[in-house]
């Protein structure tokens, strides 16, 4: 409007422009008064006329503006309406899209529930115990690598989840032997020859007969202590044995007990992981009257031997530029009137094959300059990486398990069901199938070195690289939580999880500290909590012992045994009673 009042004011300035030059006109010149008058007439008629329209458009305007008005305001109230209705439309996508992200994450405990309850037998989670509890290795696979998926209060135990298979996959025959032990036993076969005199006809064929016998039973032996005195001398109790006799009396120092029966109860407990109630129970059984206390304070004493032998074994562990892998499990331990989750922790060197045992350590390594320490992510981020920060280890390789970020993607694969977390585990895969070819080919540490540097291995790592950067700067909102937990896992340990390709002599997983680890947690599991802390301890110290006497694939029976006899025959050698000189140090004692 205003802008036409403008152009009409513009045209009006134009128009007098044009009159006001021009010499005026006298329309009534020639004419008589009376045509004068109606000339008049005439113009005032008009004049009226044009007022009378002028006044008509001024309503006419009027009623325009009007409903020009009533329009704005219906305008701005349908404005007013369209934004409430977007709002409403936003909250209705969010809780739409909330609505979805629930559904998924349902419909993925749904088929993990149907997989545990009705899956193959090699693809269940085998799961002993409630399901409100959960232990140190459900923590270990839910963190992702951020602050947001830290938890260390759990209490209770559920196992990791093993990676599901398709039943239609081959076999792997790789790793089946050549040929396989025939059946016997160590030491030289008793013989039982039948007489060929009591044939009653003529013998076409003789052949020995294997059979195995396992005799076991209980003897109680006393021997006569005479109290005598010397002349000149105090009296004393001393053992003279008669011919045929033992030639001293073969209790363990500090027990009632045999070398021979510690070891066997030793054995019982800490290898065949039978609780001191069925021990106890078995002896009784056997016709033996004893307390589980008894037993226990009698394991008390030999462990007081065995100490001195892990003090050995731990400087051989952590000696200068070691490689060492480490892992942790939990633990119930009895405090008074109530129960606390402990931690007991394990470091294996494999090159030195020892594996030694810690119970709620948390200064493990102590001043030990290593080469290169190995964990899984969580251990790494909650309490070892504050101690590699450190002075003394600043020179320390801090690697983090590659099996742990593989896991997760198949998991994300199979539960979560995004198809791009295969390739992720394809490529991961690929590393190890590498691995493993060096090993058949039995390549020195120089020789991986270069094959882990070769071209090929450089291009699966920027593959992979190229695929995390793509796939985390994609809209993660609809993604399941196992794919981002993967993720994040990766590229939070990118550095210490492909550490290993810079040195040859460094491992690409923790498979053997979890699988040291793994006997204690069966025992854990038997025995359901250690009845104080010095049983913790306990177990911690047999457990060093038989971890690296299984390392180097040494008869665990048997080194107790030796272990135990070389300590009641005066032998306290311990640098010499290894699993691997043991057998000198016997024969020396």
């Amino acid at each position: 409007m205003i802008e036409l009042q403008d152009i009409v004011k513009t045209k009006r300035e134009l128009l007098g422009r044009e009159t006001y030059s021009r010499s005026p006109i006298n329309y009534s010149a020639g004419m008589a008064e009376d045509q004068k008058e109606r000339y008049i007439q005439y113009f005032a008629e008009q004049n009226q006329d044009l007022r009378l329209t002028s006044d008509a458009m001024k309503l006419v305007l009027e009623d325009f503006m009007a409903q020009m008005k009533d329009l704005k305001s219906q305008v701005s109230s349908m404005e007013s309406k369209h934004a409430d209705l977007e709002n409403r439309l936003s909250e209705e996508h969010k809780l739409r899209k909330s609505a979805e992200r629930k559904i998924k994450s349902l419909q993925e405990r749904l088929d993990y529930a149907h997989q545990e309850r009705f899956g193959d037998r090699r693809q269940k989670i085998q799961s002993k115990a409630k399901t409100s509890d959960s232990d140190r290795r459900k923590e270990k696979d839910d963190y992702d690598g951020t602050d947001d998926t830290l938890r260390t209060d759990s209490v209770g135990h559920a196992p990791s989840q093993e990676v599901k298979e398709s039943s239609k996959k081959e076999r792997d025959l790789s790793n089946r032997p050549d040929g396989y032990k025939r059946m016997g036993v160590v030491g030289e076969a008793i013989e039982h020859p039948s007489d060929l005199t009591k044939f009653p006809g003529r013998i076409i064929e003789r052949r020995m007969v294997r059979v195995f016998s396992f005799r076991t039973f209980l003897m109680e032996e006393c021997f006569e202590m005479v109290h005598y005195a010397e002349p000149g001398k105090k009296p004393k109790w001393g053992y003279f044995p008669s011919e045929g006799h033992p030639e001293v009396v073969t209790n363990f120092e500090g027990t009632k007990a045999t070398p021979e029966f510690l070891q066997a109860i030793a054995y019982e407990v800490y290898v065949k992981n039978v609780t001191f109630g069925f021990l106890h129970q078995w002896l009784t059984d056997m016709g033996m009257t004893i307390s589980k206390n008894t037993l226990h304070n009698w394991l008390t004493k030999g462990k007081t031997y065995l100490d001195e032998q892990v003090c050995v074994l731990k400087s051989i562990s952590l000696e200068k530029d070691s490689i060492v892998n480490c892992d942790e499990t939990w633990c119930k331990v009895r405090k008074y009137d109530h129960y606390k989750k402990c931690y007991i922790w394990v470091l294996v060197n494999k090159a030195r094959k020892t594996a030694i045992f810690f119970y709620e350590i948390t200064d493990f390594l102590g001043d030990a300059e290593l080469k290169s320490i190995m964990s899984d992510g969580y251990n790494a981020y909650v309490f070892i990486s504050n101690e590699l920060k450190s002075g003394r280890f600043k020179d320390t390789v801090h690697q983090v398990c590659m099996s742990h970020a593989k896991n997760k993607f198949v998991k994300a694969s199979n539960q979560g069901g995004e198809p791009t977390a295969e390739r992720f585990s394809e490529i991961l895969k690929e590393f190890f199938m590498r691995d493993r070819k060096y090993d058949d080919a039995g390549l020195t540490p120089k020789e991986r070195f270069q094959e882990r540097q070769s071209l090929e291995t450089k291009e699966l790592l920027i593959e992979l690289r190229s695929l995390l950067d793509s796939e985390q700067s994609k809209d993660s909102e609809f993604r399941s939580r196992y794919y981002r937990e993967a993720l994040n896992y990766l590229n939070r340990f990118w550095k210490e999880i492909f550490a290993y390709l810079d040195d040859g002599e460094l491992p690409i997983n923790n498979n053997l500290a979890e699988r040291t680890i793994r006997k204690l947690t069966t025992q854990r599991n038997n025995s359901l909590h250690y009845g104080s802390d010095a049983g913790a301890d306990m177990a911690t110290t047999y457990h060093s012992v038989i971890g690296t006497v299984k390392l180097h694939g040494s008869s665990i029976w048997n080194f107790i045994g030796t272990f135990f006899k070389n300590i009641f025959n005066g032998c306290r050698d311990y640098v010499n009673m290894v699993p691997d000189k043991i057998t000198w140090a016997a024969s020396q004692c």
